[in-house]
C-alpha cells in the first residue's frame, strides 16, 4: 500500500504509550527494554520493505529518505541494552521517550516541509533534554541545563531562518522551492535567502556542534549518562545534519561563491579545533566529545562540496559529483553511529562518573576482546585502513579530489593524522598492565562494545554499500 510508512509511525507511537502504561505494572528493565528493541526492529523492517519513489503532500518516500529513517532507528537500537546499566529507575518513561524520539526522527526523514521538519526536530530535542538529566545527579542536571539553554538559542535562529526562507520563496516546502531555486531554477539568490541560509546553518549548527557553537556538546556529553551521550553524539546530531543537507541541496542556488567558502572555512575550523583540543584533554568523555566535533568538521565538508558543484574545475558532471558527495555523507553517517557510540558506551566499563584516561589502564588484562574492539572503533575514527571510518573518509576525500579541491583534502588528511595521537593514547593506556582498576563487565556493556566493533570492521570492506548509496543519493 502507498501509506506503508504510516504503519511504522503508528507502531512507534502506540508502543510509546503502551510502554508508559506497562510502567504501572512493572519497572523491569529487561521487559521494557526488550519490548522497545522488538518494536524498533519491527519498524525497521516495515520501512525497509515499504513501497518507495512516490510523494504525498510534503512527504517524499524514496530510498534516500528511507535510508536516513533506518539509520535513525539504528542509532536508538544501539543504546537500548547499554542503557539498562546507566539508567537507575523509571525505565518505562525512559524507553517510552526513546520510542517517541524515534517517531519524530522518522517523520523528519520523510518530510520536506520546513515547518514539519522544525516541529519533528524539536520533538527529538525535547526528548533528549529529559534523557540528559534522567538520573538527576548534579552532573546530569548541569549538562541538561546547558544543553537546553544553548538549544533554545539554536531554535530561535531556526525560526528566523525559516521565516526568511519563506520571504524569499513564498513556500515552506523544499520540493516546491527547488523548482525555482536549486540546480537550474529561476529564483535569484537574494538577501533574504542568504539570511535564511546563515540563520538555519547557525541554528542546526548548534546541534551538529560546528565551531564556534560547540562547547555545549563537550559539557553535555561529559555530564549525561553514557548511553545518552552515545545517542546525542550520533542520532541526535545526524538528524540536524540530514535536515541541513536537505535544505542546502534544495533550498538555495549551489553556484553561489559564498556558500562554498562559508562551509569550507567552517569545516577547517571545526575539525582543527576538535583535534587540537582533544590532544590536551585527559578526561576520556571530553576527549570523545572533542573527537565528535572533529568528526562534524569532516562531515560538513559535504556541504562545501554541494556549494562547489557548479564550479568549472569539477572533473566529472555536476550530477555525478553531487551523487558522490551525498553518498559519502550517507556512508559516513552509518559508520559514524557505530564507531562513535561504541567508545561512549565503553565508558560504562569504568565505575566512575568522571572517567579519566588513567581509569582505563588494565582494560586489556580484564577483557582483551573488549579492549581490542574499543581500539578498532578508535582507529576507525582516525581513519585507519580496514575500518568503516577509513572507507567513509576515503570516499569523502575522493569527492574532494575529483572536485580539484586538493588543498581541502590535504587539510582534512592532516587533521586525521593529528587525531591518531590522542586515539593511540587511549589505546596505549587500555593495554598498560600496571594499575588495579575495577571494571564493570556487565554483559550488556561488554558485548555491545564487541558487536559495534565487529560492525565497524564489517563496514571497512563494504565498498558495495557505497555503490548502492551512490545510486540512491538524489534528494
Amino acid at each position: 500500500m502507498i501509506y506503508e510508512y504510516l504503519y511504522a509511525l503508528i507502531l512507534l507511537g502506540l508502543a510509546g504509550f503502551i510502554t508508559l502504561a506497562a510502567g504501572i505494572k512493572t519497572d523491569s528493565k529487561r521487559i521494557l527494554g526488550g519490548f522497545t528493541f522488538i518494536v524498533l526492529i519491527a519498524a525497521f523492517f516495515i520501512l525497509l520493505f515499504q513501497e518507495k519513489n512516490y510523494s504525498i503532500l510534503s512527504l517524499n518516500i524514496s530510498s534516500f529518505d528511507t535510508y536516513w529513517a533506518l539509520i535513525f532507528l539504528v542509532s536508538i537500537m544501539v543504546v537500548i541494552i547499554p542503557s539498562m546499566n546507566d539508567i537507575k529507575k523509571r525505565f518505562d518513561v525512559y524507553y517510552a521517550l526513546l520510542l517517541f524520539i524515534a517517531l519524530s526522527m522518522v517523520i523528519a526523514a520523510f518530510t520536506y516541509n520546513l515547518i514539519v521538519l522544525f516541529v519533528s526536530f524539536e520533538g527529538v530535542s525535547i526528548g533528549t533534554y529529559v534523557l540528559t538529566a534522567y538520573n538527576k545527579t548534579k552532573r546530569n542536571l548541569e549538562a541538561s541545563l546547558k544543553y537546553f539553554m544553548i538549544s533554545t538559542i539554536g531554535t530561535s535562529f531556526n525560526i528566523m531562518g525559516i521565516a526568511f526562507f519563506y520571504l524569499s520563496t513564498r513556500t515552506f516546502n523544499l520540493n516546491a522551492a527547488a523548482a525555482g531555486i536549486g540546480f537550474g531554477g529561476g529564483v535569484d539568490f537574494n538577501r533574504s535567502l542568504l539570511l535564511a541560509l546563515v540563520f538555519i546553518t547557525i541554528g542546526f549548527g548548534f546541534k551538529i556542534a560546528i565551531f564556534p557553537m560547540q562547547q555545549w556538546a563537550i559539557d553535555t556529553y561529559d555530564g549525561a549518562p553514557n548511553s545518552v551521550s552515545a545517542f546525542l553524539s550520533t542520532g541526535g546530531k545526524l538528524v540536524a545534519y540530514m535536515i541541513l543537507l536537505k535544505f542546502l541541496f534544495l533550498g538555495f542556488i549551489p553556484d553561489y561563491n559564498y556558500v562554498f567558502f562559508f562551509f569550507a572555512i567552517l569545516a577547517i575550523l571545526t575539525m582543527t579545533y576538535g583535534n587540537l583540543a582533544a590532544l590536551m584533554e585527559s578526561n576520556l568523555k571530553r576527549i570523545l566529545g572533542y573527537s565528535s566535533i572533529a568528526q562534524a568538521g569532516y562531515m560538513i565538508l559535504v556541504f562545501a562540496l554541494i556549494g562547489y558543484s557548479y564550479y568549472p574545475a569539477v572533473l566529472v558532471s555536476k550530477e555525478v559529483f553531487v551523487r558522490f558527495a551525498i553518498a559519502s555523507a550517507m556512508f559516513y553517517a552509518i559508520a559514524y553511529i557505530f564507531m562513535k557510540a561504541g567508545p561512549f558506551i565503553a565508558m560504562s566499563l569504568v565505575k566512575s562518573d568522571k572517567v579519566m584516561i588513567d581509569d582505563i589502564v588494565g582494560l586489556s588484562k580484564k577483557s582483551r576482546w573488549t579492549a581490542l574492539f574499543l581500539a578498532i572503533m578508535l582507529l576507525s575514527l582516525a581513519g585507519v585502513p580496514l575500518t568503516g571510518g577509513f572507507i567513509a573518509k576515503y570516499f569523502l576525500f575522493f569527492s574532494l579530489i575529483i572536485g580539484n579541491l586538493w588543498w581541502l583534502a590535504v587539510i582534512a588528511i592532516i587533521n586525521s593524522a593529528i587525531s591518531i595521537f590522542y586515539y593511540f593514547r587511549i589505546i596505549i593506556y587500555s593495554y598498560r598492565k600496571e594499575g588495579d582498576n575495577d571494571f564493570n563487565m556487565a554483559p550488556g556493556i561488554k558485548y555491545s562494545v564487541i558487536i559495534m566493533g565487529l560492525i565497524t570492521l564489517g563496514l571497512g570492506v563494504s565498498f558495495a554499500l557505497y555503490t548502492y548509496l551512490a545510486g540512491i543519493a538524489i534528494i
